[in-house]
């Protein structure tokens, strides 16, 4: 298991990434559950079972309930919201108690803003389980709901208490999940750590079937985007580094109407390439570091081109 520490203006969290985490969430949070009288765990019908009843044995000595919402973009809406806060109202929910979100960017982003707004505050967790969700989503606290022109433009900032990204989880997970996935694992490589881009190309044949790659690749990713996220909270200037491919990437899936033709990170692989070809077009990158990224696109399954 690795670990590593957000130190953000109003909170510090850590993140823990490895194996077999789920059956260690008690031990994890431990130290904060003293207070904690109601848990409700946020998910959706996506995620397996026995997931969802391993965090329910941490809490067995709570008042635990659990909600599942169906998942995918269009679910980040304001009736989902009323929803979740409906649910905590009429469980007698206090500041002191917890949301845990169970499963990718889509309950994420619902959990925590619905953590943010409950009462002006309520602790939550998050448990990503996509590849997608752990190296980007679930770090930084960003939470919100989309309207119809366009995604995010309704939410706030709020940090976890804790991330907790167990590897084990992706096991269930279909192939191009995965790779939708990779692509943010690949954008924080490009902005913030070479080494990792090359670890990544050494490693592209394994790091789906080997355990201790998956997990120095979605460390080292996390840590890109932690040092970011610590240095611009709010993002006020460098935090805009994180959204390489994502003016292309958010316009393809408007595009489509977020009907599932395409996944968010397959979308934001093409708007990566598509932000390289602007870089070209500017004289700001070399025809060369276009011609790399397209090939480890092309080399692990990803779109580069819609």
């Amino acid at each position: 298991m690795k670990k590593l520490y957000v130190k953000a203006k109003s909170s510090k969290y850590p993140i823990y990434v490895g194996s077999k985490l789920l059956q260690k969430i008690q031990i994890l949070y431990k130290h904060k559950l003293s207070g904690v009288k109601n848990v409700i765990l946020i998910s959706t019908n996506k995620v397996p079972k026995k997931y969802k009843t391993m965090v329910k044995k941490s809490f067995k000595k709570k008042n635990f309930i659990t909600l599942d919402i169906k998942d995918g973009e269009k679910s980040k809406n304001i009736k989902n919201i009323i929803l979740i806060n409906n649910k905590l109202s009429k469980n007698n929910f206090s500041r002191d108690d917890l949301i845990i979100s169970l499963g990718g960017g889509v309950i994420g982003d619902l959990s925590g803003f619905a953590a943010s707004i409950f009462k002006r505050g309520i602790k939550f967790i998050q448990i990503p389980t996509t590849l997608l969700s752990q190296v980007d989503s679930s770090i930084g606290g960003k939470t919100g709901i989309n309207n119809k022109y366009g995604k995010n433009l309704i939410g706030c900032f709020k940090q976890p208490e804790l991330v907790i990204c167990d590897i084990n989880s992706l096991g269930t997970l279909p192939k191009r999940d995965l790779l939708a996935g990779y692509a943010e694992l690949v954008k924080h490589a490009l902005i913030g750590d070479a080494e990792l881009f090359s670890f990544l190309q050494n490693n592209i044949n394994k790091i789906f079937n080997d355990h201790d790659i998956l997990q120095e690749a979605i460390y080292r990713s996390a840590l890109v985007k932690a040092g970011i996220v610590m240095k611009d909270t709010h993002e006020k200037n460098i935090r805009a580094y994180l959204n390489l491919g994502h003016t292309y990437g958010h316009a393809i899936e408007s595009f489509y109407k977020y009907d599932g033709r395409l996944l968010h990170g397959e979308a934001i692989s093409i708007g990566i390439v598509m932000a390289f070809k602007t870089s070209l077009k500017l004289n700001l990158c070399s025809l060369e570091h276009l011609h790399v990224i397209t090939d480890h696109f092309n080399k692990v399954g990803l779109l580069t081109d819609m």
